[in-house]
């Protein structure tokens, strides 16, 4: 499915239209509000989706909560009533609130920022929209009869076109917000339910105990007294016997001690007095003189020493004056040529492991710094395209530079693909870009 297609057609110019007006917000800043919580509840899902039992909650809300697509079919005509319509905000922020634990708030701060409009209003439009993305993947449920696991993979099959999609300036505190690092990076997939379910229903096996209808012989149970008796008189034996053994053992180890101590007493003693008699009769050597190293030797062994740091610090060296120079402007952009990738691919080259490292270095040393890592391909393969490529490289190297122990509010990560817009019409052929950068952003 084109889950993203699919919304376009829902949220047209006239459903926005009408959604501005009850909100009360200009038509432009609402569908980019709009637009946002696409990104930001879609993502969240993903992220969801990522546990069994968000599997098991999404499908659970789609199924009990009847979203199959109906409200899509009359979405403009429910609009027009203000009753139904915050009935739809009411049901969709119930929801969020429970497939999104404790981020309806700080859901509603980011899109209220990013599209200049008021609180109240972020929080109206995510009540709404997640229940139009809810009607539009029940929708998907019900035409494909997906069962929630068919979903989850359903709904992480829109990765890509997910990173593709979402806007360069939103992209990163997107991210942040809703914890998509490892969405984003390729590196969670969706989980699978580990039990097995028929007709809706788990199937469990009781086991009965056996019971016996002989009745009970009463021989037997004397017997069983006896021997109880017995056993519990060898124990008691057994236990006297030990703790006997263990004193008398312990008695002749405090002895032994005792004895060790003396004698070590006495020998060291004996040892100290004959050392210092042996100290005062030994004369003292000569002192001899080291001959000093040759110039030339010194000067090749420095050299030596001084080439491999010079090549590790290289960015150390670019960006120190500068960092170190409080008159200087913020905003410089530093190219990370050292951090290289296999074409086509995520694996990092030696050298740019070393750069990471370095640049690590650098964000400790300057604790105040800020960065934002601006990424460029053009060598995807297959699928992939080259603007996801370039921001899963840079949120990689984000996610080394946070295990290294840097606060992840101090790098932003964007992939620009091959750095040509897409809408470009100026007719001039523009080389495509294969690089990272980074820009400060705070000195």
């Amino acid at each position: 499915m084109n889950l993203f297609a699919n919304l376009t057609n829902v949220l047209n110019s006239d459903v926005l239209s009408r959604i501005a007006t009850y909100i009360d917000e200009p038509a432009e800043k609402t569908s980019k509000a709009i637009n946002g919580l696409v990104y930001t509840i879609v993502g969240g899902l993903m992220k969801r989706t990522t546990s069994e039992i968000g599997v098991n909650q999404l499908y659970n809300h789609i199924q009990k909560g009847r979203y199959d697509g109906t409200l899509t079919e009359n979405l403009t005509t429910v609009l027009r009533d203000p009753a139904l319509t915050n009935t739809l905000i009411t049901q969709g922020n119930d929801v969020i609130s429970h497939l999104l634990p404790a981020m309806k708030s700080s859901i509603g701060s980011m899109i209220s920022g990013y599209a200049g409009i008021r609180n109240s209003s972020a929080i109206a439009l995510l009540g709404l929209t997640t229940t139009i993305v809810l009607h539009v993947l029940g929708k998907q449920v019900k035409d494909q009869k997906l069962d929630a696991d068919g979903l989850a993979t359903s709904l992480f099959s829109e990765r890509d076109a997910f990173v593709n999609a979402v806007p360069d300036d939103f992209m990163p505190q997107l991210v942040e917000k809703v914890g998509l690092h490892q969405v984003v990076a390729g590196l969670a997939m969706p989980a699978r339910r580990s039990t097995t379910e028929s007709s809706g229903r788990s199937t469990t096996t009781a086991t009965r105990p056996v019971i016996s209808y002989e009745a009970p012989d009463d021989s037997d149970s004397e017997n069983e007294t006896l021997t109880k008796w017995g056993v519990g008189a060898l124990i008691a034996v057994a236990l006297a016997v030990g703790g006997y053994y263990l004193y008398q053992n312990t008695q002749k180890y405090s002895d032994g001690q005792e004895e060790a101590r003396d004698v070590t007493t006495v020998t060291t003693d004996t040892i100290q007095a004959d050392t210092v008699a042996r100290s005062l009769a030994v004369p003292k050597e000569p002192t001899v003189k080291t001959a000093p190293k040759s110039t030339s030797a010194t000067a090749t062994t420095s050299l030596a020493g001084v080439t491999p740091v010079m090549s590790t610090s290289a960015l150390t060296q670019q960006m120190a004056p500068y960092l170190g120079n409080a008159a200087l402007p913020k905003g410089r952009v530093f190219p990370l040529t050292g951090i290289t990738f296999q074409p086509g691919s995520l694996s990092m080259t030696a050298s740019g492991q070393a750069t990471v490292g370095e640049l690590a270095t650098i964000l400790k040393t300057y604790p105040r710094l800020q960065v934002q890592l601006v990424g460029y391909a053009n060598d995807a393969k297959g699928d992939l395209t080259n603007k996801s490529l370039s921001f899963k490289r840079v949120n990689q190297i984000k996610q080394q530079l946070m295990s290294s122990g840097i606060d992840f509010v101090r790098i932003d990560a964007i992939g620009r693909g091959t750095g040509v817009a897409k809408n470009d019409t100026s007719g001039i052929a523009k080389p495509t870009l294969r690089k990272i950068d980074l820009k400060v952003v705070v000195k």
